[in-house]
């Protein structure tokens, strides 16, 4: 029960952050924490290490660690889905 309140609550937070703002919520995420380390430039560049999805989401939850965010899986896959979408354009296993 308690999982499912957090998750109704979760959800009402999300749904609320994209209508104020109309970002993704997992742009406002790599705003707000993958900048501390480099710029979107890294996304973009022609010699990028990461050829597949399963490669991006490794490397998410990588810096993820790395950056101490302390994220849940639910903003890790935000962040995952928005880069994909936005920048890499891998499949979706």
């Amino acid at each position: 029960m308690k999982n499912l309140v957090f998750t109704l609550l979760l959800s009402q937070i999300v749904f609320v952050q994209i209508g104020q703002t109309g970002e993704h919520p997992g742009k406002v995420l790599v705003d707000s924490n993958c900048q501390q380390c480099h710029d979107n430039d890294i996304y973009t560049r022609s010699n990028s290490i990461l050829q597949s999805y399963p490669e991006l989401q490794a490397r998410v939850e990588f810096c993820e660690n790395a950056s101490k965010a302390h994220w849940n899986d639910d903003q890790i896959n935000q962040v995952i889905e928005y880069l994909n979408d936005s920048y890499y354009k891998f499949p979706k296993p």
